[in-house]
């Protein structure tokens, strides 16, 4: 690029130079021939004095016609100009030659006017048909009155030679000072050309985005200020561009750690910004960037008021359905630095499990109420009767307090399970673990269970098992609430099995009764507080103990599952790692 502004520039330079030499050369000749012609034609105004005063004398009839054209032939000969005397209605009075050149007559007619009126003496150097003439011209005055004019055309044949010397002149001069001129103009171009292209290179690569160029600052002219000020600017773009990069991936690292699904759109609602939680939430690819949002099928519907929150400037937030999840969305526009809405920003968030907490909370406190409204309605109906001294009979007396007896250690039950529920799902809980024979529990448990005699048949063959880490009380307090669970919902004459399997890494304890079993549509929820699948509730049990024995075994890190074929039995099972977990 640098060559051809240079080359340009050195045959334009070099075009103007020589262009204005030619213009200079020519100017000089011809003010130099109009000199030399002001100077003949003084010397003629003289010979065209006489002429006009002889034309004088002519007319007044002192002199005859022939002495007249005698004289004037004779002066011209002498001084070898065409005289041309004109009357004063522009007629030729007489003509010292039989023709008058075109160029010259017409200069003659331009002139005749002012010339007659006395006014001025006309002068003239101009070009004829065939070489260079100069026109003079007087007017004639009798009595103070123009009665004519005389014309004196004189060729400048001395011309031609001094024409030809000068043109010759010119071009031999042109052939050798433009080689020059075009060396020192490329030298000279190439000098300044160079910081120019610096400057330029400097432009270009901060155009691409390199601004570690820079352009030179050691000239002193308006180049080296303009590098200056070129590289001061390049190093606040860059300064700029390094922040906005940072702010950007500092967004971008914001909007990745929430939770909640975030996009921007502009005016037009097209999508210029999200988060990879908006793409999983709604299983979107990153070609949803530049998409407008009424074209996304899945969250168009949802958002049907974000143009009116984009036109009026105001933040909308509702909750809408999406599949089986519940979505809390809300819209916000953005405004420019003049308060002009350029976008809105909309958030998504899965408020599923809060609306599920939430109803689990007011299911809990309504079973809550209802468990401990039970024995305490019983307690109350069996007091009152007592303190009125209604019952009297010793019997009876014994039976009610015994009763009320069994209500106060169910409802003392109830609490203790609501306490040790609420302190196993704390957070900060933490049960200590220790290698423990697996085997000696289950017995101890069956044995426990066989002397209460339930009429339901425990069934465990022993066999030996590795020692397994967990804490002792805590995975009795889950065998026996599995145990006691199989017991409640199996009827006389039934069976319950202990089955064990020895895994790589832990033991698999099942507890399989062949009780009432669990029906489909209950099966998911036998963990849940205060959950019993005898809606009646009138069953034994405070519908806390599989919630506790899962709290529990999560807490360890182990699991527990259920399986149950309704009219059938049920089968729990759970697991006991052989080692510490990590």
């Amino acid at each position: 690029m640098k060559n051809t502004i240079t080359r340009r520039l050195t045959i334009l330079i070099s075009f103007a130079l020589t262009v204005s030499s030619i213009l200079v050369a020519f100017l000089g000749a011809l003010l130099s021939e109009n000199f030399k012609s002001d100077s003949r034609g003084r010397e003629s105004i003289s010979a065209l004095s006489a002429v006009a005063q002889c034309t004088v004398q002519y007319k007044d009839g002192k002199i005859d016609k022939d002495t007249y054209e005698s004289i004037v032939r004779s002066a011209s000969r002498e001084d070898q100009i065409q005289y041309i005397v004109i009357n004063s209605d522009g007629s030729v009075l007489f003509n010292t030659e039989e023709i008058i050149d075109s160029a010259a007559e017409k200069k003659i007619i331009d002139s005749f006017k002012k010339v007659l009126d006395g006014k001025e003496t006309f002068l003239k150097l101009c070009e004829s048909t065939k070489k260079p003439v100069e026109l003079a011209g007087v007017p004639v005055i009798r009595n103070e009155e123009s009665i004519g004019a005389v014309f004196a055309i004189e060729h400048m044949t001395d011309f031609l030679p001094e024409r030809k010397s000068f043109m010759q002149s010119v071009i031999v001069s042109l052939i050798i000072v433009i080689p020059f001129i075009v060396l020192i103009s490329y030298l000279i171009l190439k000098r300044i050309v160079k910081p120019i292209k610096n400057v330029v290179e400097v432009a270009l690569s901060m155009i691409e985005g390199d601004f570690s160029i820079r352009a030179d600052e050691t000239l002193k002219d308006e180049i080296g200020f303009l590098g200056r000020t070129l590289n001061k600017m390049s190093f606040d773009l860059y300064r700029n561009v390094s922040q906005l990069f940072i702010e950007k991936n500092r967004l971008q690292k914001v909007l990745n750690s929430l939770e909640e699904g975030v996009i921007a759109v502009d005016e037009d609602k097209n999508i210029t910004h999200f988060n990879k939680a908006f793409l999983e939430m709604f299983h979107l690819t990153e070609e949803a960037k530049g998409k407008c949002v009424d074209d996304i099928e899945i969250i168009s519907r949802d958002l049907y008021e974000l143009t009116q929150a984009i036109e009026k400037k105001y933040s909308i937030v509702k909750n809408c359905n999406n599949e089986d999840r519940i979505m809390r969305v809300v819209i916000t526009s953005i405004e420019d630095e003049k308060n002009s809405v350029v976008g809105a920003v909309v958030l998504f968030r899965d408020i599923t499990e809060l609306e599920k907490l939430e109803t689990m909370r007011k299911n809990y406190v309504a079973n809550v109420s209802h468990e401990l409204r039970s024995p305490l309605t019983s307690i109350r109906g069996l007091i009152e009767p007592l303190m009125d001294s209604i019952v009297t009979d010793e019997k009876d007396v014994k039976r009610y307090y015994n009763i009320i007896y069994q209500e106060s250690l169910r409802l003392s039950r109830l609490v203790d399970d609501i306490m040790e529920l609420s302190r196993l799902q704390n957070d900060g809980t933490e049960i200590d673990k220790t290698f423990v024979d697996l085997r000696s529990v289950i017995e101890m448990v069956c044995e426990r269970f066989k002397l209460q005699d339930e009429g339901v048949d425990i069934i465990y063959k022993s066999e030996p098992l590795p020692k397994v880490y967990t804490n002792y009380d805590r995975i009795e307090q889950v065998f026996v609430i599995l145990l006691d669970n199989a017991c409640k919902f199996t009827h006389r004459g039934g069976q319950i099995e202990i089955l064990t399997e020895v895994r790589e890494k832990d033991v698999l304890v099942t507890v399989r009764d062949t009780g009432i079993g669990i029906t489909a549509q209950d099966l998911p929820y036998v963990f849940d507080r205060f959950y019993k699948s005898d809606k009646s509730r009138s069953k034994k049990g405070t519908g806390l103990g599989l919630s506790i024995a899962k709290e529990i075994l999560n807490i360890m890190g182990e699991s527990i599952r259920v399986e149950s074929d309704y009219g059938k039995g049920s089968s729990f099972e759970f697991t006991v790692h052989t080692e510490e977990v990590i």
